[in-house]
């Protein structure tokens, strides 16, 4: 009958259908598991109706139990090898295979389902044959044996740790995950997230049993860095976080494991930085005892301590970052600038009392990298801790405070003979000439400071601006001459805006970039033009709107060079005006550009 049949259908031309056997061996393993379903449904319908027990019949189908159970072994042994093999696709052509035996698998899973509601005596002895839960059984072995055989492979480049090796196998095998295997599987079984959390509970137990060894710093390092940023880099490259819910993923180590490496990790970090540090440190102080000067490099004082220190705490605070994936822990690197910058006060402290012959060009340059930190910390504010931040800020205010003090101090104590003269009858004949002996003697002087770099010089010129200036008006203050009349203080008044215009010109053309001072000593001249004692009134309460620390002291001190102003006059300016000068509040004159602070009268 069977020849007949082919005989047939090779006469009209009709394709015959592949055996069970031609399916299996071109891999078609859904049309091959659907022919064993199509048999298992016929065998045991024949066994359901009461024939089963007539063998003839059973014969005539050409079939048995026995024959069927061997066939689908057969066929589950090959759909098994292919899904084992999941992660070896490296073609569209096993891609496609892959696929098919996933299909096969869940149509196998689905024909479990129609055999649910039987008894076990009334379907076949191989249902349920459960091949979802044995997939994912079989890729679990596998995963597992991949993770282990990672450290040995050749490709895998070798690490002092072998974890390193397993993480990179972690990487390479999910990115297989996404580009071959998940789309053999229907959107559904979510199989990148299936393959993810194998993985994960596999790198976390690995982990888990390294972290419970006493780690040596290096090996506390490069566990901290897998946990916090090599792994959450695996998760988040670009093709894995698209298919990866990482909330379903438990953490790779305990908080209990993590702390005890977070805080050996920084008890050792910080200790490397505090020694980084004083050794810069230790270097400056030899180098200033030993009488050596600075280098220069293109004109310019070198400030190699100031590179050193800020790439000292940059680098290390950066890379505790990443070591322990949080900003906050890891500013606790930076409170070692703040102990450091101590230690250099006292430093700072004693080149300022020594009269060594290196002492102010060791000064410029430790200026310069007072700054230069200055500048750093308030533009990384975010590294530090608000206490350390402000501390640190405040150390250097005071060492830039000092260093420009003991350059402007130099700078009065060369000009106190000239100073002299200002504000004098000899001033009154001569202003021209003084203020001329004045800048040509504050030039040789400002000469020593070329060397400075342009940010550090400008500071400091602006500063000695100020000063110079403040000692200027003071002069003035002391009431060394009387202007009499009109004529005298207009006279006056003309000189201090031509000598005030050459002394700011000076100072500009140095390197200041205090602006705002231009105005001071022509704002002051404009008083000693008035005559009337109420317009003298309403441009005192001007001035005081614009310079706040402006005291009830240095208006009657400036106005007693009007010597035709009568006391009676004087006394009801003076009334007048306090109540606005004392209505100005504290934080007013701190938030002014402060100048009258600096200009001491008696």
């Amino acid at each position: 009958m069977l020849k007949l049949f082919k005989r047939h259908h090779e006469k009209n031309n009709i394709p015959a259908v592949p055996t069970f056997k031609q399916n299996l061996q071109a891999c078609r393993f859904v049309d091959a598991g659907k022919q064993l379903i199509t048999r298992e449904d016929r065998l045991f319908e024949l066994k359901q109706d009461g024939i089963g027990s007539k063998m003839k019949l059973v014969e005539e189908e050409e079939d048995s139990e026995a024959r069927l159970a061997k066939d689908y072994e057969e066929w589950l042994e090959l759909v098994m090898h292919k899904l084992e093999n999941s992660l070896d696709i490296q073609s569209p052509d096993e891609q496609e295979l892959l696929k098919e035996a996933v299909q096969a698998m869940l149509q196998e899973e689905e024909q479990d389902m129609r055999w649910e509601g039987f008894q076990e005596n009334g379907r076949p002895p191989w249902r349920p044959r459960k091949c979802k839960q044995n997939h994912e059984a079989l890729l679990e072995g596998l995963v597992k044996r991949r993770m282990e055989e990672a450290s040995l492979n050749s490709s895998v480049e070798m690490h002092s740790f072998p974890i390193i090796c397993k993480a990179k196998r972690l990487e390479e095998d999910l990115l297989k995950v996404v580009t071959w295997v998940s789309s053999c599987y229907p959107e559904q079984e979510n199989v990148c997230q299936f393959y993810a959390t194998l993985y994960h509970k596999i790198f976390s137990a690995e982990l888990r049993e390294v972290a419970e060894y006493t780690l040596c710093d290096k090996d506390c390092v490069l566990l901290l860095q897998l946990v916090n940023e090599d792994y959450p880099n695996i998760l988040n490259g670009e093709k894995i976080k698209k298919v990866i819910d990482q909330t379903k993923l438990d953490p790779l180590l305990p908080e209990d494991m993590i702390a005890p490496m977070e805080q050996q990790f920084l008890t050792t970090f910080e200790r490397e930085v505090s020694t980084c540090l004083h050794k810069i440190l230790d270097r400056e102080e030899t180098a200033w005892k030993e009488g050596e000067l600075p280098q220069l490099r293109d004109q310019v004082y070198c400030c190699d301590q100031a590179i050193d220190v800020i790439q000292c705490i940059h680098i290390n605070v950066e890379c505790a970052q990443k070591v322990l994936g949080n900003e906050a822990k890891a500013q606790r690197i930076t409170c070692q600038m703040r102990n450091f910058l101590t230690d250099y006060k006292a430093f700072h402290a004693k080149v300022i009392r020594s009269r060594q012959t290196n002492t102010e060009a060791v000064l410029m340059v430790n200026l310069s990298f007072l700054i230069q930190c200055r500048d750093y910390i308030t533009k990384k504010a975010h590294l530090f801790p608000e206490d350390v931040k402000s501390d640190c800020l405040s150390l250097l205010a005071t060492m830039i405070e000092n260093s420009h003090r003991h350059f402007t101090s130099n700078m009065l104590m060369e000009l106190k003979d000239l100073y002299r003269k200002v504000g004098s009858s000899e001033w009154l004949k001569n202003s021209d000439g003084i203020c001329e002996e004045l800048l040509a003697k504050l030039d040789g002087h400002i000469q020593k400071f070329n060397n400075l770099d342009k940010i550090c010089c400008q500071e400091l010129l602006g500063g000695m601006h100020k000063e110079f200036l403040a000692e200027y008006v003071r002069k003035m203050m002391k009431r060394k001459i009387k202007l009499s009349n009109k004529e005298q203080q207009q006279m006056a008044a003309s000189l201090l805006c031509i000598n005030s215009e050459r002394m700011h010109t000076y100072f500009t053309e140095a390197g200041s970039n205090m602006d705002w001072l231009k105005d001071i000593v022509p704002n002051l001249a404009g008083l000693l033009k008035l005559q009337d004692p109420d317009s003298i009134k309403l441009e005192l309460v001007t001035l005081m709107k614009l310079y706040p620390d402006l005291s009830e002291r240095h208006i009657s001190a400036w106005l007693r060079l009007k010597g035709n102003l009568s006391p009676s006059d004087l006394k009801n300016i003076q009334k007048s005006v306090t109540c606005s000068q004392f209505s100005e509040t504290q934080d007013s004159i701190q938030l002014s550009k402060s100048f009258f602070s600096i200009v001491k009268t008696k």
